[in-house]
């Protein structure tokens, strides 16, 4: 498109060039015109932008359905593993029967078989399907890798699409059996389910979809061949990518519109808006040239005695309002600004960019002052090269700058904010070295309430928020950011005043024995003993507590506490076997928790740390793993808790070696409804029983969640049915009565 308007605008340049009060008019002429092109493809971009979130929704909704499907055919396998499990000698008319009656739930699974050593014994439906019988998938070349992946890993998996030996073509998830004779697991077999292609792709919505779908079993398919699903094609045509990863098998769907990609975009309305909004700016523009030249001649008139009084006064001036390292305007020249700001009316808002070097002060230290001032130097020329003309940088002190600039909107400052943090980002040499210093930003906006005084506060705020975030990045200060601010700062200053006055204290709630309700142990719970509020729980103080850096403080206190009151209870004769308490990962690895515990008496095997799940195990570093191991070592049991919501894998527990696990009570309140939830709570319990774990079952809400959970074979139960958090007193009182079982199933 510039290619139709550059030879006008070179000929009205050359017209008007020669006429210097035009000068503005042909700028504002050109970047109306830059603009208007600019507009016009970002506004492309933005409808293809939302299109290919639609898209992208839709993909995602496919997928979702597809791995919903395909996990719940890998559930009804399990279910028939379980029982495999149990019974491994069953017959041919035994699986027939089993399969049928748990195949009657709808799913997309055909052909069930087993196959003890590997050797297929057992096929339901056996009608049309007697071929299967008898093969090896040691021996058969198609079957072999899957099968062994399958027995190797010890994982479910899921191959295919393959051709089946009775015909057709289908998924097969291949789920490992194993049985324990008490000591050790022994490898019993595979039990293989054969899922109907067609179903399942008719069943996850990707017939009747607007999209152009294709799925492949690799990312990038090089060929026709790895494409399962739609045509290869679609890989080339610039689709929506979306991964599918069960955990036993990963698909690349991708997905274009089937009328592909703008067919239902207009650009017509929006570029005549366009243009009429650039008209608006350039005529009067050209209007405001005619006026001046008819000035010029009066201003040319001016005393030339008059010049050398005005220099001398603005070389004074300058000296005083400029930084002499930089030759930045300094932080009077800002105080003069902002309070000519303060009666200012224009439509351009002003907005102020503070600036802050990242690691200024390792190159000062390094590098001396003289490599400070340089850098100091090349940041002030980059934040002028950075800046538009109309804009103002200036040094307020130390490795600190400050720009003032007028915008239309506070979106344009935000971009020329991360502009000038992508300048700064660039290495500077000093003494022939690279030095990366970097910047953080925060951008304030002035608005029609605030006080253009207030802005260089507002924008310092908006600078902590972009270091607390991780530094290098820009942040705009909002109004809900320094209401959020000021409250959070008003809540740390509390909370660390009552830390200092041991306002927190613990909160007892005792867990009861899964068979005779007995109490085994409490888990003590942080609470906020606040001399106006009352008890407050941890939501009103714990996200806080953790922004100042002071939730450590508190788990050390309420460890404390907990323990001064378990020798209460043994003093009193109260047999509580178990106290439990949480304790942060980051807190665990503190080289200070060993100390402190070194320094308290509690006997081994009656004291759990309770981590919760919500920390990526797998990612803890060596320090914290070698803490893990010395608390163990003091006689300190570990406990996971909230488990099934977080990030702890199967590797993770079989490390971290826990003496229980906790069930989140998301998972255990639906099981008195739901027997999915029922089946995944008797998983992890299961899974928990394999490795020697405790389960503790939190949320428990009445005595049917209790009775299911005490069949499914849980150890310990924890919630509401039984008894609330309490204090120290009330715990010893509710211990010491004597219809205590019956008050704890009331």
């Amino acid at each position: 498109m510039l290619k139709y308007i550059v030879k006008p605008l070179r000929k009205l340049g050359d017209y008007f060039g020669r006429k210097p009060m035009f000068a503005p008019a042909i700028l504002a002429t050109v970047v109306a015109v830059i603009t208007f092109v600019l507009a016009d493809h970002q506004r492309r971009a933005r409808l293809e932008a939302d299109e290919r979130v639609i898209v992208a929704q839709e993909l995602t909704s496919i997928a979702a359905r597809l791995q919903t499907n395909v996990n719940a055919d890998v559930m009804l396998l399990q279910g028939i593993v379980a029982v495999i499990s149990v019974h491994p000698t069953m017959e041919q008319a035994e699986f027939a029967k089993l399969s049928e009656q748990i195949l009657k739930t709808p799913s997309q699974l055909k052909i069930v078989t087993a196959a003890p050593n590997l050797v297929v014994k057992w096929v339901y439906p056996t009608e049309g399907t007697e071929k299967v019988v008898g093969l090896d998938y040691r021996t058969d070349v198609q079957q072999h890798d899957g099968a062994m992946a399958a027995r190797n890993s010890h994982n479910i998996v899921l191959v295919g699409p393959i051709n089946l030996i009775q015909g057709g073509v289908g998924f097969i998830v291949r789920c490992p059996v194993y049985m324990t004779d008490g000591k050790a697991e022994i490898f019993w077999g595979l039990l293989s389910g054969v899922v109907d292609i067609p179903r399942l792709f008719a069943d996850s919505g990707l017939p009747s979809s607007d999209l152009d779908i294709a799925i492949s079993s690799v990312p990038h398919p090089q060929s026709a061949k790895d494409v399962f699903y739609g045509d290869h094609a679609t890989f080339g045509r610039h689709p929506v990518y979306a991964s599918l990863d069960m955990g036993y098998g990963r698909w690349a769907l991708v997905g274009v519109p089937k009328s592909g990609w703008g067919a239902h975009n207009s650009m017509i309305v929006f570029r005549l808006c366009a243009a009429a909004v650039c008209l608006a700016v350039i005529v009067p523009m050209f209007w405001a040239g005619f006026l001046a030249r008819s000035r010029q001649k009066t201003i040319a008139k001016l005393s030339d005695h008059e010049r050398d009084l005005l220099l001398a006064r603005h070389r004074l001036e300058h000296q005083s309002l400029h930084d002499p390292l930089t030759e930045l305007p300094n932080r009077r020249f800002l105080d003069q600004l902002l309070t000519a700001t303060g009666t200012n009316t224009a439509s351009r808002k002003l907005a102020l960019i503070h600036v802050d070097l990242d690691s200024f002060k390792e190159v000062n230290d390094s590098m001396g002052h003289a490599g400070g001032d340089h850098v100091l130097r090349v940041t002030a020329a980059r934040l002028r090269q950075a800046i538009g003309p109309d804009d103002v940088a200036m040094r307020i002190g130390g490795d600190e700058f400050v720009i003032a600039a007028r915008r239309e909107d506070p979106a344009s400052s935000v971009l020329l904010a991360d502009r000038i943090v992508e300048q700064l980002s660039l290495p500077i040499l000093v003494d022939g070295r690279e030095c990366k210093v970097g910047a953080s930003a925060g951008v304030a906006w002035e608005t029609d309430t605030s006080e253009a005084q207030h802005l260089l506060a507002n924008a310092d705020l908006a600078l902590y928020e972009a270091k607390k975030d991780g530094r290098g990045r820009a942040n705009i200060y909002t109004e809900e950011l320094g209401e959020a601010a000021r409250q959070v700062k008003k809540l740390g200053d509390d909370i660390a005043i009552a830390i200092e006055r041991g306002e927190f204290i613990p909160y007892f709630q005792p867990q009861f024995d899964a068979n005779s309700f007995a109490i085994v142990g409490v888990e003590a719970l942080a609470r906020w003993d606040h001399p106006e509020r009352g008890i407050l729980a941890p939501a009103k103080f714990l996200s806080a507590a953790e922004d100042r850096g002071i939730a450590g403080d508190i788990d050390k206190l309420i460890l404390e506490k907990a323990l001064f009151e378990q020798a209460r209870w043994d003093a009193a004769g109260i047999d509580i076997p178990r106290l439990s308490v949480n304790v942060s990962a980051h807190r665990l690895s503190q080289l200070a928790l060993l100390s402190e515990l070194s320094d308290v008496t509690f006997k081994p095997g009656r004291l759990c740390f309770e981590l919760l799940e919500s920390i990526s195990f797998d990612d803890q570093n060596s320090a914290f793993q070698s803490a893990l191991q010395n608390i163990k070592t003091l006689g300190i049991d570990i406990e996971i808790d909230d488990f099934g919501t977080g990030h702890a894998s199967i590797l993770s527990l079989l490390q971290l070696q826990p003496r229980r696990l906790k069930i989140d009570r998301q998972i255990v309140t639906p099981i008195q409804t739901s027997m999915s939830q029922r089946r995944l709570v008797s998983s992890i319990i299961e899974i928990g029983r394999s490795q020697n774990i405790e389960i503790v079952a939190e949320g428990v809400e009445t005595l049917e969640h209790a009775r299911i959970l005490r069949d499914l074979g849980c150890h310990v139960l924890q919630g509401y049915a039984f008894a609330r958090p309490m204090s120290s007193e009330q715990l010893m009182a509710f211990c010491q009565s004597p219809d205590l079982l019956k008050r704890s199933i009331a």
